[in-house]
């Protein structure tokens, strides 16, 4: 599939699309993802108040929902096989049905629902761009995702912190240039992945993105400059780097679940906004779900891929939510302690991984009222908990700086090799009989 609309309706085929009919605020918007993420269910909200476009946010709900998109078989080896090659782009003609609007003297609030999504984020924030630009040396198009801070009118901080865009950037710096820039909004969520993959500096990360997808992306040239976008999107702005006019930006309340400033970020004049008729506007909340689904899935896959071939008796990985993957718990089955303590070793050796636990195959590794029942029946402090000081963390990690000298921490949670009773279960009755009960109290409800 090539577009965000094409996505929407291929998951609700799969009932996996909660719309929201009641007209909603802005300001509401926020709270409302929080608490309805939790409906494992990507949310649109059909009317949003005071705006002609509809908002969609938890595009990817859970790792099934991305293994739908990458079809039958194994998704995390089917991701990393894919990832290694590459689908050439395939030009097409611009849109005719986008609607053009030029924002000088224009308040881009008044087009786009930018979200204030905490408390003490310092502004509303776009966290969904697709940020394009052209390198002045190669020629080749460079992207990623890049946070915007709302500064008024049409002006929008961007952090352009990461390759391949602040290489770009300083590369217009030095020739005393302005730096054009294309943010792309409303993609299908494999195009939106790609974004945070490392390619070479020679290669277009939309080739990868066609890998992924088995298809060459279609792309379209930018109205007012010589750079690509992806075709078929909800949101274009085009526009150019204002070096000159550089602001703190944030606090932003980030996927670590703390504010995060940066000291300074150029502005982003946005000239001209395109978007489809009846736009879907994707809203990523930093510090919900979302951002931990992509996260984690990339990260499994690696893990998938290194790890279980270590250490064969592992059974599921696991990643505990809204911790951006830094703790996981990992189900085994029949194994000696010694290796159960390698095997947390190899875990605590990825840098995003700060906590493993590792249980039993009796245990239900994502129902963590289970996992710390395990916890305290089956590990002793003093001989199953393994810290390792000085390992290199994540870089958002609050308690590290640049995730330098990072204490991790396993805990082995099992049964191997220590004496213990058998595990005491709930007497099961007839599951016909069962079921009839419990459906006939949801009715009621």
């Amino acid at each position: 599939m090539d577009t965000l609309r094409e996505y929407l309706d291929f998951m609700r085929g799969h009932d996996l699309v909660l719309d929201v009919g009641e007209a909603v605020s802005r300001e509401d918007i926020p709270e409302l993802i929080d608490r309805l993420s939790m409906r494992g269910k990507i949310i649109r909200f059909g009317r949003v108040e005071g705006y002609q476009c509809s908002v969609v946010a938890n595009l990817v709900p859970s790792h099934e929902a991305l293994g739908l998109l990458l079809g039958s078989g194994d998704p995390y080896a089917t991701f990393l096989e894919r990832i290694r090659n590459s689908q050439p782009k395939v030009s097409v003609e611009r849109d005719r049905e986008l609607v053009t609007i030029d924002t000088k003297g224009r308040d881009l609030l008044t087009v786009l629902p930018i979200l204030k999504y905490c408390e003490k984020d310092s502004a509303p924030y776009i966290t969904t761009t697709v940020v394009s630009s052209v390198d002045p040396d190669s020629h080749v198009a460079g992207r990623g995702v890049h946070r915007m801070e709302y500064r008024g009118g049409n002006r929008l901080g961007v952090v352009l912190l990461n390759p391949p865009l602040v290489d770009i950037y300083h590369k217009y710096e030095e020739r005393r240039e302005r730096m054009p820039l294309t943010a792309t909004l409303g993609v299908d969520p494999m195009l939106f992945l790609s974004m945070a993959l490392k390619v070479a500096p020679d290669k277009d990360k939309l080739e990868v993105a066609g890998a992924l997808k088995e298809s060459g992306v279609k792309v379209m040239p930018s109205f007012d400059s010589p750079i690509d976008v992806p075709a078929g999107a909800e949101f274009y702005l085009e526009g150019y780097v204002d070096a000159s006019d550089l602001r703190q930006d944030g606090p932003m309340g980030e996927i670590s679940g703390y504010y995060m400033a940066v000291e300074k970020s150029p502005t982003f004049v946005v000239t001209r906004v395109s978007h489809k008729p009846d736009p879907l506007y994707h809203a990523l909340l930093p510090i919900g779900l979302e951002g931990d689904t992509y996260l984690t899935f990339v990260s499994r896959a690696h893990m998938e891929d290194s790890v279980k071939k270590l250490f064969p008796f592992i059974r599921d990985i696991s990643f505990v939510g809204r911790t951006f993957g830094s703790s996981i718990v990992v189900s085994v089955g029949a194994s000696e302690r010694s290796k159960i303590r390698s095997l947390m070793i190899s875990m605590m050796a990825f840098p995003m991984v700060k906590k493993v636990v590792v249980v039993d195959g009796d245990v239900d590794a994502r129902n963590l009222r289970d996992v710390e029942w395990a916890v305290v029946t089956r590990c002793e402090a003093s001989r199953d908990i393994l810290i390792v000081p000085g390992l290199q963390g994540q870089v958002i990690d609050p308690g590290a700086p640049m995730g330098l000298g990072v204490a991790k921490m396993g805990i082995d949670a099992t049964m191997q090799g220590k004496e213990m009773e058998e595990r005491a279960r709930v007497a099961a009755g007839v599951p016909a009989r069962i079921k009839k009960v419990l459906e006939s109290l949801e009715g009621a409800e």
